[in-house]
């Protein structure tokens, strides 16, 4: 493993001279030295990128920063990760070629864990550290830090944000919203001061006296009933297993109660976008497939996301049960698919408009700088294929 990431060095010292030049030319002159992109014919689906092509025109290695530890949720990502990958557990970063489609493109992707792994938010780590080349960005994150770090985000993991609100549904059967809920209980917990339980708060669906803003992250329903924040993704399961008897959970979206933010996008430095260019037009797409390839045939990367995890050897844990029930829920609830056109991992126009115009007020009023801006300074389809589309 170490020959091969310094064979690529030394190809990634040419592919950085490519950027410096981009940053200074024109597109004309981006052209001229940047491989341009090569589309290969398949029978039965889109055209491809041809997954030689990215050692031409990217860093090596390719660095990704998520904002936690690996997940299902992650799955797109770690799907390019070729089976030579090493895992360094004090940085928390996982190692190895970017394959695509079972072809080495000639560069290396490094994957790092978030959370406890990282000092700042994803967005400051993505200013600080200039080999990051894309971070896990929320659209409300975004729209929070724009006026410091901007980003732009260019591919859209996941269509809707899994995160819930989610009670005990033998206590509450009756309950099958957000609101509802927050008329039986005594307390919706959050973690702090949450951009969409002020949203909830202003839109009268829940009582500004009932958000605890102290939830720590325990599966509160075994010892209290009260609602708190999740992941349907997780917790209805972890719910269901506790050794202590299982819980049924009810729960609703917190994008289907209004607060419709594109939960985890692949997002750039905005500032590096000229620079970017020639990678992200050949390897956007590479990445929309890949989501597809994994949600479509998970059991590969869902055993190097429990590799990982183990060799991380954290309080984390990850289970197979877990890792498929969370595929298989992200699929039962359309959080990984097309959304609203055919072409999949795009950014919508309509939804993404609607939503600043939603997000800017609750933001400035939690006393954020935030400027004026629209949709198109946070998100861009330039970089998408149009004609790649989850089956």
């Amino acid at each position: 493993m170490g020959l091969h990431l310094t064979r690529r060095f030394a190809l990634a010292t040419s592919v950085a001279l490519i950027m410096l030049a981009a940053c200074g030319g024109s597109q004309e002159d981006v052209a001229d030295v940047a491989t341009t992109v090569v589309k290969t014919a398949t029978t039965d689906g889109p055209a491809l990128p041809d997954p030689n092509d990215l050692a031409g025109v990217c860093f090596s290695p390719l660095v990704v920063q998520t904002d936690w530890y690996p997940q299902a949720e992650h799955g797109g990502i770690y799907e390019l990760l070729g089976d030579d990958y090493v895992v360094d557990r004090e940085r928390g970063a996982t190692m190895g070629s970017l394959v695509f489609h079972g072809v080495d493109t000639g560069v290396d992707l490094e994957i790092r864990a978030g959370g406890p792994f990282i000092e700042s938010p994803v967005v400051t780590e993505m200013f600080l550290d200039g080999s990051i080349m894309f971070g896990y960005v929320g659209t409300d994150v975004a729209i929070s830090r724009y006026a410091d770090t901007p980003t732009l985000a260019v591919f859209n993991a996941l269509t809707l944000n899994p995160q819930v609100i989610l009670w005990d549904a033998t206590k509450h059967p009756a309950a099958k919203t957000i609101a509802d809920i927050a008329g039986e209980v005594k307390a919706i917990s959050v973690f702090g001061d949450r951009p969409f339980m002020r949203y909830f708060v202003a839109q009268g669906t829940v009582p500004a006296e009932k958000v605890d803003g102290n939830y720590k992250g325990s599966l509160l329903l075994a010892t209290d009933d009260v609602a708190h924040q999740g992941f349907a993704t997780s917790e209805p399961f972890r719910y269901s297993t506790l050794a202590s008897g299982p819980i049924t959970t009810g729960y609703q979206l917190i994008h289907d109660a209004g607060w419709t933010s594109y939960p985890q996008n692949l997002a750039i430095n905005k500032l590096r976008l000229d620079a970017l260019r020639p990678c992200l037009t050949n390897l956007v797409p590479m990445m929309q497939q890949a989501q597809i390839d994994f949600i479509t045939s998970p059991q590969r990367t869902i055993d190097v996301l429990l590799d990982v995890v183990t060799k991380f050897d954290t309080s984390w844990t990850q289970t197979p049960e877990l890792a498929s029930y969370a595929v298989e829920t992200m699929k039962s609830l359309n959080i990984v698919a097309n959304g609203m056109t055919p072409t999949f991992g795009d950014f919508e126009s309509p939804r993404l408009e609607e939503f600043v115009s939603r997000a800017v007020p609750i933001l400035r009023e939690q006393g954020l700088t935030i400027p004026d801006i629209v949709g198109a300074d946070l998100a861009s389809n330039e970089f998408i294929n149009p004609a790649i589309s989850l089956p």
